[in-house]
């Protein structure tokens, strides 16, 4: 069996991608002799990226292109056997590909990351898409939610994927500085009115620091110094930046982006409804001095429990049991 992972591009490291990779290089692990799984960016093979520790197989197939500069927009032609592939799908892809897979009775399953992304395309398409594919794999309790509202007859599908944040990398230094970190690629205005809101009141020793253009490593660095995370996730799937900052022992603070309403408990996470920038400028400077908490009792145990829902081993469980059902069906 060959087990494709469709997967998009992009210029900057972007957490979907990454769950991707990571997904591609274990399922290729757990198949052993009996299959391979591998990462296919459509008619791009040199692409590769190398933000993050995940090295899975890259497959080098080509399809018959659609659009001039529309690389993914493209005819599968023949590349696929429905006797030996099976196609993960990222969720906004289904319109490129679904009818494509199933009009050729190519398995298929669907990985949706992001609820709030399934919209596109012509609702028909999506409809015989998701009808078409063996199984759907949600990364949330939301996305499972949002899977169920918009196509309540594929429900029976769902199956949840636990995904791994490494404790082992995203862990706090042993000396913390008086930062207040954030990811500006993401709601680039309600960042800057926020530093607008918050300068006249950061205490001179705290600086606001921005998370940009790093790999992987490069992130965890700076996560382990901060002491303050503020997130921005909108629409989110479930959001990895947020956990990864707790887990490097951070006060986080801001939007849930929907799927982080799961994990996001006090004394960890503190919400801030969406939009609302004055409370999220007040409420980080009222945070601050929080932060002389962060090794007390409650603090380590909320983040141990955290390690334990996004551990290595239950996202291998999680995709050992997906695996099984998909090749024994």
């Amino acid at each position: 069996m060959r087990l494709t992972f469709f997967c998009p591009t992009n210029r900057r490291p972007v957490g979907g991608i990454k769950v991707i990779y990571r997904l591609a290089q274990l399922c290729d692990e757990l198949l052993g002799e009996s299959g391979e799984a591998s990462v296919l960016h459509p008619n791009q093979p040199w692409v590769h990226y190398d933000w993050f520790e995940s090295r899975p197989k890259l497959s080098k197939r080509f399809f018959l292109p659609r659009w001039v500069g529309k690389p993914s927009f493209s005819d599968i032609g023949n590349a696929f056997s429905p006797e030996r592939d099976i196609v993960v799908l990222p969720e906004i892809w289904v319109r490129k590909y679904g009818v494509q897979l199933a009009q050729r009775k190519i398995p298929f399953v669907i990985l949706v990351q992001g609820g709030y992304m399934m919209a596109k395309g012509p609702k028909s398409d999506l409809d015989s898409s998701f009808a078409a594919s063996k199984l759907i794999w949600s990364v949330s309790d939301n996305t499972s939610a949002c899977i169920k509202q918009a196509f309540p007859f594929a429900s029976h599908k769902i199956r949840r994927l636990s995904l791994h944040v490494d404790s082992n990398k995203f862990r706090p230094a042993p000396q913390k500085d008086n930062l207040i970190t954030y990811m500006p690629r993401k709601l680039p205005q309600h960042i800057q009115l926020l530093n607008f809101f918050t300068a006249a009141h950061l205490p001179g020793d705290w600086k606001l620091q921005p998370i940009d253009g790093l790999d992987e490593a490069g992130v965890a660095s700076l996560l382990s110094k901060s002491k303050v995370f503020l997130s921005m996730s909108y629409l989110e799937g479930l959001g990895l930046p947020p956990i990864e900052a707790a887990l490097a022992g951070n006060l986080v603070l801001g939007y849930t982006g929907e799927g982080g309403k799961e994990y996001w408990h006090r004394p960890l996470f503190h919400e801030i409804p969406h939009g609302d920038l004055l409370a999220f400028a007040q409420k980080t400077i009222e945070l601050l001095p929080l932060t002389a908490t962060l090794n007390d009792a409650s603090i380590v145990t909320a983040r141990e429990e955290l390690t334990a829902k996004f551990s290595a081993e239950a996202n291998y469980m999680s995709v050992k049991r997906f695996l099984e059902e998909l090749i024994s069906d």
